[in-house]
């Protein structure tokens, strides 16, 4: 980060069943300290909904801080964070989205730049390069990271497979031959497990993660 000219950089990819809020979500932080970067950026701007994986990993490519408040509908108080980002001396710098395997995505910021030609879209998609490359590795040497804290049992996974298929409740119990309660217990275990609430989102993570394939 230094060699790029930024006095500050966040590295987050939030693991399985662990809020992007969760200490473990933040794997390196450098040039702020844990308390103004709790403040901010954990009980604000994530916590708050004004950047989370999700609305940023939507636009795939880096986009600047100034851009943060086109992703809430809440400009009061986005208005407010960065009143506070200000005072903190981030008032610019870039949230570049990074994609791993299994669904392992995560999001690399480079604040406080000390040269603004480091601003300018020619510097981004270099930081974007750099990001990539660095999240890859990192996913390679700390699988661990990434496995659920309890696995699937062999018939949680069946039937969300089944789920993810389209099938419902009653199909699916027809299917594995039990009742469709049975069914609805094995779902609602296999979605804690998954740290999700429908079985849309089980489908969808189970599928990323590859515990799954339809």
């Amino acid at each position: 980060m230094n060699e790029f000219g930024f006095s500050a950089a966040i590295y987050a990819a939030p693991p399985p069943n662990k809020k992007p809020t969760h200490p473990d979500t933040i794997v390196r932080l450098h040039g702020i300290s844990l308390v103004d970067f709790s403040r901010f950026a954990l009980q604000g701007l994530i916590a708050e909904g004004h950047l989370t994986t999700t609305n940023s990993l939507f636009r795939a490519t880096p986009f600047r801080f100034s851009e943060i408040g086109g992703l809430t509908a809440n400009l009061n108080d986005f208005t407010n964070l960065k009143k506070e980002a200000d005072e903190l001396g981030l008032t610019d710098g870039w949230i570049v989205p990074v994609f791993g395997p299994k669904g392992r995505t995560g999001l690399v910021s480079y604040a406080l730049p000390r040269d603004q030609k480091m601003m300018a879209e020619s510097a981004k998609h270099k930081l974007q390069h750099f990001a990539q490359l660095a999240h890859i590795r990192l996913c390679q040497i700390t699988p661990y990271m990434y496995e659920l804290n309890k696995a699937l049992s062999k018939r949680e996974t069946q039937i969300v497979a089944w789920a993810a298929k389209g099938k419902s409740n009653s199909e699916i119990a027809t299917i594995l031959e039990v009742s469709e309660a049975t069914i609805d217990s094995y779902l609602r275990r296999a979605f804690a497990k998954l740290g999700v609430h429908d079985r849309t989102s089980a489908a969808v993570k189970a599928i990323s993660m590859d515990i799954i394939r339809i």
